[in-house]
């Protein structure tokens, strides 16, 4: 069962956390660091948010941090987008990992801004206007780095809420039973994957059922497509608190794999017949889709990542009002003559 109480602390400690990191990080990172980020080759970001996601063994804390970063101004829109494809396709190095959140990332983060925030209080005891702005650089990255560590903790206790749930007989069940049907093998994927926070752990878990015969191959590669879909719900979740950027970031991420899932699903039955020519084991056969699915979709949108996200940037309020004004004013001036 899930503690709908553990559940809701955990995801109240996200939230806040993740508007103080971004807050505290617009103000720790200077103009040459935000131009170079901003400024970032896609390639490059691509390859960033693939290593992280191997590193950190979580593809959802890679997103949902770039969220942050965004909203934070500190990474530019379009690379941003290319790191959390490629945190996408980092994820399926992670797929046979049974462990849920990198609990040691927030004890160290927590730590480091421990250290930075007590940094910040003996610079403050110096005069001069650069030990004004030490201590206040090191005040901003203090709070950016306990930010962090409660990101990782919020996650970790929600997943923690979730943990009996991943290893009960009823799971087990409930996916054998949506593979049934392609379609709602994906619903039950992505639903799934929602509340266990990791796509990692239900593609393991899948890729052990497939091996086993309890679920068939055609089944088995709908519900991980349908987790592609389920771990981007938590960066949605992130961006809500967060600026016009960052809610385009998270929209693009889900749409990019709603859109390959889509693609996919009609073809599962020949799809699941050339896996079988990758391997003899259907448990690596599963695996293997996992990771064909995730690289050909980024190898298509790579080449039109900035113009891909840029569709989820809605016109400014402020723009359209002044617009309005003026076409207003326009008319008026117009009428007048």
């Amino acid at each position: 069962m899930i503690s709908a109480i553990q559940f809701a602390g955990g995801l109240s400690l996200f939230l806040v956390s993740l508007v103080c990191m971004s807050a505290a990080l617009g103000r720790a990172i200077g103009p040459r660091t935000r131009a170079a980020l901003s400024g970032a080759s896609v390639p490059a970001a691509f390859a960033t948010g693939l290593g992280a996601t191997a590193l950190l063994q979580s593809s959802t804390l890679v997103s949902v941090t770039l969220v942050g970063l965004v909203n934070a101004g500190a990474i530019g829109l379009g690379p941003g987008f290319a790191a959390v494809v490629g945190a996408n396709v980092g994820t399926t190095v992670t797929a046979q990992i049974a462990g849920f959140r990198p609990t040691w990332l927030g004890w160290i983060a927590a730590a480091a801004g421990a250290a930075l925030l007590v940094m910040s209080l003996l610079t403050t005891q110096r005069s001069g206007e650069r030990a004004a702005s030490r201590a206040a650089a090191c005040a901003f990255g203090g709070v950016a780095s306990l930010g962090f560590a409660g990101i990782v903790s919020g996650l970790s206790v929600m997943a923690g809420a979730c943990a009996s749930a991943l290893d009960s007989a009823t799971l087990r069940l409930i996916l054998a039973w949506a593979s049934r049907d392609r379609w709602l093998a994906a619903a039950v994927g992505a639903a799934a994957t929602a509340a266990v926070q990791s796509s990692a752990l239900i593609t393991a878990l899948l890729v052990a059922l497939t091996r086993e015969g309890l679920v068939q191959l055609p089944g088995a590669v709908a519900l991980v497509v349908g987790s592609n879909v389920g771990t981007c719900l938590a960066s949605l979740a992130a961006s809500l608190p967060s600026g016009r950027e960052a809610r385009a970031l998270a929209w693009a991420n889900i749409v990019f794999n709603a859109a390959g899932a889509a693609a996919v699903l009609p073809f599962a039955e020949p799809i699941s017949e050339l896996l079988r020519l990758t391997s003899a084991d259907p448990g690596a056969q599963l695996a293997n889709a996992h990771v064909l699915f995730n690289i050909i979709t980024a190898a298509a949108v790579l080449p039109f990542a900035r113009q891909f996200v840029s569709m989820f940037i809605g016109r400014p309020r402020e723009r359209l009002t002044n617009d309005n004004s003026a076409s207003h004013h326009t008319r008026g001036r117009s009428r007048a003559y």
